[in-house]
């Protein structure tokens, strides 16, 4: 029963924040001009989560967990100097947190960091650069905004093993065909540091078709939802590669491995007047060529890199309503094989979440309630435990 009262009443302070809040919010913020073609844009975003987990507390840490933090807390600046040369400045805040993805932390985790620091240069639409400090190319979920997403978030596992969100370097992108087809490719800073048998760079190279609406072209930012604006069906697939980027045996320095991860993707997303339909799942591989089975592996390897294997397919529904206000339905699952999680060889994960987007003013006020499971294939006890929980969140996303 106490454990029902705290659910109902995280998801009750969720509620409030929503009805407080009000409708009053925009599209793209506050902007200033100056001149014919240079420009100044400001905005605010902000993502408030509730959780609750039923593990992690007490003596025996097998006690219910409740948590509320602020998963993103977002302050962006962009803007134009001239027609062809603009800049986006990005500054986040997260947490403080007890709850991660896979664990509860002893003590709350909180970051305050410059997410985003790049140039960016229009050449023609068959040739852009961004330049600086920017996301990494490899993965269509890695680039779906993080505010425009079908589910809660992005996959907790479908990253890159190295600076897996962003890096420092440069991105060339460009569109041909009509806006049929789409090119990237990154020139990065990859591993940096640490052990590296060498200071590499790290190369990425992604293409994605676009069919049906062609509005995913126009960007490098994908959507997991267009809630029923558009018509849009894409297939994407990248691969990525950095030399002697590990050690198998650190003591030795021998045995250097390199990495190489490659994905392939699929999006649709139709509206009917029965509701609008989503679809998506991605493949993705990182391979450190067994480095984990060396006789004394880089412990960046052991829960860092992650040499692993897996797939992942979401589904959305909408409602059809006549109302601004939206429903939307989401179920995930994730399947996952990876050479070494959490101190066990050869362990398998499924994660699955199910739960419900209502919509005030698309994705600018929004509240998500998602109840997902973690299934590992190998069950273990201790500092790292490797067993089954369940979490329930309760996100309520801002937009100015």
């Amino acid at each position: 029963m106490r454990n029902i009262s705290k659910k109902l009443g995280l998801l009750f302070v969720a509620l409030t924040f929503v009805f407080s809040a009000g409708v009053q919010t925009a599209d793209a913020g506050a902007k200033i001009k100056f001149g014919k073609n240079s420009s100044l844009r400001i905005n605010y975003r902000e993502q408030l989560y509730a959780v609750w987990r039923d593990t992690g507390s007490g003596p025996d840490k097998k006690d219910p967990t409740t948590d509320l933090y602020f998963k993103r807390n977002r302050f962006t600046f962009s803007g134009k100097a001239t027609k062809t040369t603009g800049f986006v400045l990005q500054v986040e805040h997260k947490g403080p947190r007890a709850i991660g993805d896979l664990e509860v932390f002893e003590d709350k985790t909180s970051a305050l960091a410059v997410l985003d620091a790049f140039m960016t240069f229009k050449f023609s639409r068959a040739l852009r650069l961004r330049v600086g400090l920017t996301k990494d190319p490899l993965t269509r979920e890695n680039n779906e905004g993080c505010f425009d997403t079908l589910n809660l978030d992005r996959g907790l596992f479908i990253y890159n093993p190295f600076q897996p969100s962003r890096d420092l370097g440069i991105v060339a992108w460009g569109r041909t065909a009509n806006k049929l087809f789409q090119y990237r490719v990154g020139i990065m800073e990859g591993r940096d540091g640490g052990n590296s048998p060498k200071s590499s760079l790290r190369y990425t190279g992604r293409v994605h078709v676009t069919l049906l609406d062609r509005v995913e072209s126009a960007s490098l930012i994908y959507r997991g939802s267009f809630i029923g604006k558009k018509k849009v069906l894409t297939f994407g697939a990248g691969a990525q590669y950095e030399p002697d980027v590990v050690y198998a045996n650190l003591s030795a320095q021998t045995g250097a491995k390199d990495n190489w991860n490659y994905t392939f993707d699929g999006f649709f997303e139709y509206p009917t007047p029965a509701g609008v339909f989503t679809l998506s799942g991605a493949y993705l591989a990182v391979s450190f060529d067994d480095a984990y089975k060396g006789g004394d592996p880089d412990p960046a390897g052991l829960d860092f890199y992650k040499e692993r294997k897996g797939w992942y397919v979401k589904a959305g529904y909408m409602i059809p309503t006549p109302y601004v206000e939206k429903v939307q339905l989401f179920g995930r699952f994730e399947n996952w094989k990876y050479a070494q999680l959490r101190g066990i060889n050869d362990q398998s994960l499924n994660w699955a979440s199910f739960g419900v987007n209502y919509l005030i003013r698309g994705q600018n006020l929004r509240l998500t309630l998602e109840y997902a499971l973690t299934d590992y294939d190998k069950e273990l006890s201790g500092p790292k435990a490797s067993e089954d929980f369940t979490t329930i969140t309760t996100m309520l996303q801002f937009l100015f």
